[in-house]
């Protein structure tokens, strides 16, 4: 008779705890601009070639992703309390990497593009930590896990040649790199939401973390390495170095 009784006392509690907590998770959806900056001394960012005047094919290639790379991004949020303190995003970003290089003489030139498209998969934990009730508007303060798929590496190479005084095309090609790769990354960020006209929102954040803390390939290429995560082809690379990352986003934000 007693253990039926604290079985029903344990059941109601679990349903009425359930019931409360479902009473106040709110849900938020979110769309926008997220962009990309390779921030460390990695070979991602280097030239694609070494040389000023000409392409040497026996040195590493650089990956020529230099400077913020565009993007776009979805997240959707599960707010844990009416507050809005505590909330756990989940979301989806890509972004297509690009770099190029030119290599120009008297009588030719030489132009490089490298291009990647990388699909981040994220998920993370929130906390709003301060409130600016004039402004509508709150700082929160999370961490992110974020899996990644990063795509085939692709080259194309055009040259032109003088002749005669007339360019004439001598190369147009495009070239598969290296295959495609998952790493699993992670996040620090900071932001701040802001009310425009109730239910939607403006979220704006900043994070920084390493793109690849698992699942790197620490062989190097002489060793049937991949080498460095972003360069285009494995050729007399060391192995994998880390690479850290700056992410920026500036997303609406909608209350469902």
């Amino acid at each position: 008779m007693h253990r039926k009784i604290l079985v029903f006392v344990v059941v109601a509690s679990l349903t009425t705890w359930y019931s409360e907590l479902n009473a106040q998770v709110r849900f938020r959806a979110a769309a926008g601009l997220s962009t990309d900056w390779i921030t460390n001394d990695n070979a991602a960012t280097k030239r694609l070639s070494n040389s000023e005047d000409s392409v040497n094919f026996d040195a590493p290639f650089g990956g020529g992703f230099d400077g913020m790379q565009i993007g776009y991004g979805v997240k959707f949020y599960a707010d844990l309390d009416k507050q809005k303190i505590i909330r756990i995003p989940i979301g989806v970003d890509v972004f297509s990497y690009s770099g190029a290089q030119a290599l120009n003489g008297n009588t030719y030139t030489y132009n490089v593009r490298h291009e990647n498209t990388i699909v981040s998969t994220m998920i993370g934990f929130e906390y709003s930590f301060i409130e600016f009730p004039l402004a509508f508007a709150r700082a929160f303060a999370g961490a992110e896990i974020r899996p990644m798929y990063v795509g085939a590496n692709v080259i194309r190479s055009v040259a032109n040649t003088l002749v005669n005084g007339v360019w004439v095309p001598t190369i147009d090609r495009s070239a598969n790199g290296k295959e495609s790769a998952w790493r699993v990354g992670g996040m620090l960020r900071l932001g701040i939401e802001g009310e425009i006209l109730y239910p939607v929102f403006l979220n704006t954040s900043v994070a920084y973390g390493v793109m690849n803390l698992l699942g790197r390939d620490t062989r190097t290429t002489s060793e049937g390495g991949r080498g460095e995560l972003l360069t285009p082809f494995a050729k007399n690379e060391g192995s994998e170095q880390y690479i850290h990352h700056v992410n920026f986003t500036f997303m609406i934000q909608v209350r469902l």
